[in-house]
């Protein structure tokens, strides 16, 4: 008997069995209502299903609505997503309710536009975001139970208060596990941003507590193949929200990345290869570094950084050290001063590209190298206000003595309007020309001081307009390749030799000094004297950074013992033309040849021939 109920009772299970697996149709409106409920008694948003709403028991009880919309009732949020799937818990299923532990989006769309309409605060989430802190109305409101949500091959578009343009990011694939509300969250999976896949994983200890203003210890992770960032610290939603906590990130091209999000930068330099570290602090609108180590473009900095958002363009601000700063890759990608054929660049040159930030930044190093060129000790500060760039050294040692000076680029009416000036002092003229000119034609120690001005579309406009004024001294140098001493002693034996021979050796000097002004890109030497024992030169002349030319004329006069012109010395006069970088010296041809005992009876013969008319004709 028993055996035949065993017979009997078998094939019952197995139909009971296959009813449970397969999924149920029935009942479509009341899963939809459930779902609108706990949704709304959740997180307080709307929810309903256009399509088919399927249950199924086994393996495990689970539904399965098409076409669902999830929104708020402000419209901030709106979620459509194709299919909704959902794991629901047995204990209370069997008690008759359904209750989701787990929530599946399959290819959502997610809106979000802030405007002046934030998401609308309801449900379990909004009520122990406003119940006080360790009260039992936030003890209570803390026990209500969320689950995890995954969303599957999902797109976004966010638009935030103030922001041109929504951000899209698609390929979402991310798991939000969160328990309860008293429970840490966390956060797991890719997105796709810009066409590049990240990886994305964070942590909040409290999330209850930061709802109602308080801190929580967080974390965040980012790969992708353009960023690697990490944050660890806490979270807190009074006064604001806010990070503060250690940070790193690394970035192969900070340029492109802020590209990304639509970003300029004004900083010079590619930009590459970008690491930084230090403790944080930062809200929706602005981010502070201290103990900041950070290496970009080969170089390492130490400081503090900080940057704020305004309505109008962001500002940034910070102190940063080096122990050595090498300025090349940082110029690299800034305007030529001259063209492909060795003039002024013409191309046109604009500063409108200043105009996306403010910034305030402070610098040091204790070497500083452009090109050739090493300074030590330098202080410099950059300046970016309303598109107007101000760079000031304010102390910088190089070529053995101190250099100060500021650089000011304006728009203007007519251009770009530039300003400049500086200080100098002890300077090794010799070094300094060897690197400007490849050449030393000048030694000494050099002090002074310059200021000039100008305007124009381009450089070589800017150049033609300059105008200004320039003082130096020198002490103790030598005029390289130019004996005048020499040829001042022998003016008066073999005048005519020192037209060759002058042209090697060099005129040492005690002082020297040259004042100048400069006009439309035209330098007036008002004065210039090189005064030394053997020699005394006086100079005059202009020289022209328009076609980088000189047009000078010298007087050598020989001096005495006590570095006094002779009453009655020789005296030689020559001109100095040509490009800067290779003058040619001329001399007064004629006024040697007077000089000059074989040379004088001839020109004094030629000059006693009386003219011949062109028309007179010949005697028969």
């Amino acid at each position: 008997m028993i055996s035949k109920l065993k017979w009997l009772v078998l094939p019952i299970a197995v139909a009971a069995i296959g009813a449970a697996a397969a999924p149920w149709t029935l009942s479509g409106d009341a899963l939809r209502r459930e779902l609108a409920d706990q949704v709304m008694q959740t997180a307080g948003l709307r929810a309903s299903a256009e399509g088919k709403a399927t249950f199924a028991v086994l393996p495990r009880p689970r539904i399965k609505l098409e076409n669902v919309i999830i929104s708020d009732e402000n419209g901030a949020l709106v979620i459509n997503t194709d299919v909704l799937k959902g794991n629901l818990r047995i204990l209370p299923l069997l008690a008759g309710r359904m209750e989701l532990a787990s929530v599946q989006l399959i290819s959502p769309e997610i809106a979000y536009d802030h405007h002046d309409a934030p998401i609308s605060r309801q449900g379990a989430i909004a009520r122990a975001s406003d119940a006080l802190p360790a009260t039992p109305e936030a003890a209570g409101a803390d026990e209500a139970r969320l689950g995890t949500i995954s969303i599957v091959d999902g797109s976004a578009r966010v638009k935030t208060r103030g922001a041109a343009e929504s951000l899209v990011i698609d390929d979402i694939n991310l798991t939000l596990d969160w328990p309860r509300l008293s429970a840490p969250a966390s956060i797991n999976g890719t997105l796709s941003w810009q066409g590049e896949t990240a990886e994305i994983a964070a942590w909040l200890g409290k999330p209850a507590a930061v709802l109602r203003g308080e801190d929580s210890s967080a974390t965040l992770k980012i790969e992708s193949p353009s960023l690697q960032a990490s944050a660890n610290g806490s979270v807190a939603a009074s006064p604001r929200m806010q990070f503060e906590g250690r940070v790193n990130a690394a970035s192969h091209s900070m340029r492109a990345l802020l590209a990304s999000f639509g970003m300029r930068t004004p900083l010079p330099g590619p930009l590459a290869n970008v690491t930084l570290s230090g403790v944080a602090r930062a809200s929706l609108r602005s981010l502070a570094l201290s103990g900041l180590r950070m290496n970009v473009d080969g170089n390492s900095f130490e400081g503090a950084l900080a940057v704020q958002a305004t309505n109008s363009r962001p500002t940034i601000s910070g102190t940063l050290a080096s122990e050595l700063l090498v300025l090349a890759p940082m110029i690299s990608d800034l305007p030529s001063l001259t063209g492909s054929e060795g003039q002024w660049n013409r191309e046109p040159l604009s500063l409108s590209a200043l105009d996306f930030a403010d910034l305030d930044l402070r610098f040091s190093s204790t070497r500083t190298r452009i090109g050739r060129a090493v300074f030590d000790d330098a202080g410099c500060s950059i300046m970016l206000s309303n598109g107007r760039l101000d760079i000031t050294v304010g102390q910088a040692r190089a070529y053995g003595g101190q250099i100060k000076g500021r650089l000011s680029l304006t728009p203007g009416l007519r251009g770009t309007d530039l300003r400049a000036n500086g200080v100098f002092s002890r300077i090794d003229s010799g070094a300094v020309m060897k690197e400007a000119l490849r050449s030393i034609r000048l030694t000494g120690e050099s002090s002074g001081q310059f200021s000039l001005e100008g305007s124009g579309d381009s450089v070589s406009d800017i150049v033609r307009s300059l105008v200004g004024a320039a003082q130096m001294s020198f002490r103790n140098g030598d005029i390289l390749g130019l004996d005048l001493e020499q040829a001042l002693r022998r003016l008066e034996k073999r005048p005519l030799s020192i037209i060759t021979e002058v042209r090697s050796g060099r005129t040492g000097f005690d002082s020297a000094s040259v004042s100048a002004r400069l006009t439309d890109g035209i330098v007036d030497v008002q004065e210039a004297t090189v005064s030394g024992l053997g020699v005394q030169l006086a100079v005059t002349g202009t020289a022209s950074l328009v076609d980088r030319s000189l047009q000078l004329r010298a007087m050598a006069r020989q001096t005495g013992p006590n570095a006094t012109g002779r009453e009655n010395g020789p005296q030689l006069m020559l001109d100095i033309k040509g490009p800067w970088d290779d003058p040619s010296l001329v001399f007064d041809k004629e006024s040697l040849i007077r000089r000059s005992e074989a040379a004088a009876p001839l020109l004094r013969a030629l000059e006693s021939i009386p003219p011949v008319s062109a028309t007179a004709k010949p005697e028969p």
